[in-house]
């Protein structure tokens, strides 16, 4: 070999040794810097790529995005950037900031659109009731509001001397025990006579009636409190010394307590 051809190669070996040296660096995930790494979006720590180096790496995607353990990107958990983080709830943002905290569906009823109320953390139709059950005495539900009930209980009538319901009597303690059903709410049973009789015997002739009246009722809108109470011939509504006015004292009216 000339000593031309010798240098020849000797240049060509230098120039491999160096293409070599420098073009290639150490095999992944080994690195000495950020370069070594950047084919593969990462970075060089500690002479390894990694997903990161400081939360800025991470929060370029995700701005809830930090560098974690192992130089990993996690999302801070419960962080949000709109409603769309957070299913079936809402992102709260942090007064300044972009960023925000996911939670429940509302807080209050502002959160809510109209016609609906916040209730344990969702919005939900602004309905006061479900049924009457779901009303205080005295009221009904209609159309998801408590009101008052507007039905009334009607008076019965009774023979002379006598505490036996009539036909009469019972078709009006049927629509008087619908009303009490609706109402859901105690009633007060009140006996009275015309002044015939002794105080005494007029006493215990309305306490009769009354709980003739109070039977019936318990039957047919059980659930209820009926309570009696006779006033015998002390609250008459009217005092003529006829059939005309002792038919219309001899009855148990019905109220509501």
């Amino acid at each position: 070999m000339t000593r031309k051809s010798f240098s020849l190669l000797l240049t060509f070996g230098g120039l491999v040794l160096l293409l070599f040296g420098t073009g290639c660096g150490p095999k992944y995930p080994n690195c000495t810097n950020d370069e070594h790494c950047a084919k593969q979006g990462q970075y060089c720590v500690n002479k390894l790529c990694r997903d990161c180096a400081d939360d800025s790496h991470c929060s370029q995607s995700d701005a809830c995005k930090y560098c974690g353990e192992g130089f990993v990107c996690q999302r801070v958990q419960g962080c949000c950037t709109s409603d769309l983080d957070c299913p079936g709830g809402r992102c709260y943002k942090i007064p300044g900031s972009n960023l925000g905290q996911c939670g429940d569906r509302c807080r209050s009823n502002e959160d809510c659109p109209p016609g609906q109320i916040c209730k344990g953390g969702q919005c939900v139709p602004d309905v006061e009731c479900r049924s009457d059950a779901d009303c205080p005495s005295g009221k009904k539900c209609v159309d998801g509001r408590c009101v008052a009930a507007t039905c009334s209980l009607e008076t019965i009538y009774f023979d002379f001397d006598e505490s036996t319901l009539r036909s009469d009597a019972r078709s009006t303690l049927n629509k008087n025990g619908e009303c009490i059903k609706e109402r859901n709410q105690g009633v007060l049973l009140e006996g009275h006579c015309d002044e015939r009789g002794t105080d005494e015997y007029n006493m215990a002739l309305g306490e009769r009636r009354a709980r003739a009246a109070k039977g019936y009722l318990e039957k047919i809108s059980g659930g209820v409190k009926f309570r009696t109470i006779s006033y015998g011939e002390e609250r008459p509504v009217c005092t003529e010394a006829e059939e005309s006015c002792w038919w219309r004292n001899r009855r148990a009216e019905q109220k509501f307590e």
